[in-house]
């Protein structure tokens, strides 16, 4: 079974440079006397048995979190509100307090915000570079795209397809926009629900949608980045699907709402939208990518910097690679994301916390679980931690065989639950 190990020393130089660095901060740094807050959230971490009957989690060589559970509160909780699609929209705003008429709102005009477009009284929505096998979606990301591939293809698509009506907006790697002007169908559902399946059956019931999805075929299926890619053997991305449209959700302010200044930091948009959404800081971290090789380091820098230096009170960390292992059905590289996990973002971020002697209280969990057998969310419970460095609890195991049969926290009290605005689990 591969582990982190397998993938080298990746993160050692970035360790040591961003030990100086904080030795400098500790050194400059006001005393820091109220009480901190984090959640420290591995999308999609969650998962079923599937190595000798543990989870990747259960497996996973996490010593970090080994020390932590030992002296933490550990739980369960369920993020997805009743009758909502499973997905890190709904399970993101649920956690942070936003209310259950946020969570159906539009996913791609969160996205769009993120991304800095003017919507200009157009309706967004998702438009994902996939791979199709014939008619069959084999990859929702598109095998795995570059900024720089994306935007050729957006570029071919809005030469090809634009007009006063419909506007192609690159957005991050494989996740771009289509804005359709005066047309508000929300489109279809998440791709990586519809792995495995014949597009041409789950079409949107919209002909300006379908009649897209075949001409952006066309375009796809000859441009000179997907030839090149088939030559090196990777996946083309060979058609584009439509999704998750609707109107601007509207969020309610963080600090209003708790009183505490908060910051986020993470690799994907819709991330950096809830967070703007919401009023919290957004802490960029070069090289946040959202995958397997995203900056682990950095964000656990970021956030120490913003818990001290800056003054925070609250700081949301996001973590994409679990998930997107799940989606890739990938078990090596989901063992490997929860240990990057814990050795390249939590280990750092607590020692230094620790060496500072800050006070803080920390939440460890998934959003939803994203099986790499089902290759797609679901709504089921998911583990959580709750430590708080000044008291320790009673502990336990966190992973999702130790926490079956716990009692389950809804996830709209999670929040509360953190702060101390209601009796800890």
């Amino acid at each position: 079974m591969s582990s982190v190990r397998k993938h080298g020393n990746t993160g050692q130089n970035n360790q040591i440079r961003y030990n100086i660095t904080i030795a400098t901060i500790l050194g400059d740094r006001k005393q820091v006397s109220n009480l901190k807050y984090i959640i420290a959230l591995a999308d999609g971490c969650a998962d079923l048995p599937a190595i000798c009957g543990m989870t990747p989690l259960g497996y996973a060589n996490t010593p970090c979190l080994a020390r932590l559970s030992a002296r933490a509160v550990i739980g369960r909780t369920c993020l997805i509100p009743s009758g909502c699609v499973p997905g890190s929209q709904s399970a993101l705003l649920t956690l942070l307090g936003a209310p259950r008429s946020a969570c159906s709102g539009g996913r791609a005009a969160i996205e769009a915000m993120a991304c800095g477009i003017d919507l200009d009284g157009c309706t967004a929505l998702r438009c994902n570079f996939v791979s199709l096998d014939g008619d069959r979606l084999v990859a929702h990301d598109g095998g795995g795209l570059t900024d720089e591939e994306a935007e050729q293809f957006i570029d071919a698509l809005e030469d090809a397809l634009g007009d006063d009506t419909h506007r192609f907006v690159p957005g991050s790697g494989y996740r771009a926009f289509l804005l359709r002007r005066g047309l508000e169908h929300p489109g279809g559902c998440s791709p990586d629900g519809l792995l495995g399946c014949d597009l041409r059956t789950c079409q949107p019931e919209d002909n300006d949608l379908e009649r897209l999805y075949h001409a952006a075929r066309e375009v796809l299926d000859v441009h000179p980045v997907n030839l090149e890619r088939k030559a090196q053997g990777k996946l083309p991305a060979n058609a584009v699907w439509f999704w998750g449209g609707g109107p601007t959700p509207v969020l309610p302010d963080f600090t209003t709402c708790t009183g505490l200044r908060g910051a986020a930091t993470g690799g994907v948009p819709l991330v950096r939208g809830i967070a703007r959404g919401m009023g919290l800081e957004w802490l960029n971290v070069p090289h946040a990518d959202g995958t397997l090789h995203t900056n682990w380091e950095g964000k656990a820098f970021a956030a120490f910097d913003a818990l001290t230096r800056q003054g925070m009170d609250f700081v949301f960390v996001h973590t994409e690679a679990p998930d997107e292992a799940g989606h890739a059905g990938s078990l090596p590289e989901k063992v490997a994301s929860i240990e990057y996990f814990d050795r390249r973002l939590l280990t750092p971020l607590t020692g230094w916390l620790d060496e500072s002697a800050v006070d803080y209280r920390l939440l460890v969990l998934p959003d939803h679980p994203t099986p790499i057998s089902l290759r797609t969310h679901t709504a089921d419970p998911v583990p959580f931690l709750l430590y708080d460095s000044r008291t320790p609890a009673a502990g336990g195991i966190f992973d999702e065989m130790h926490t079956s049969n716990l009692p389950l926290t809804p996830g709209e009290e999670m929040l509360d639950v953190l702060l101390e605005r209601k009796r800890n689990p």
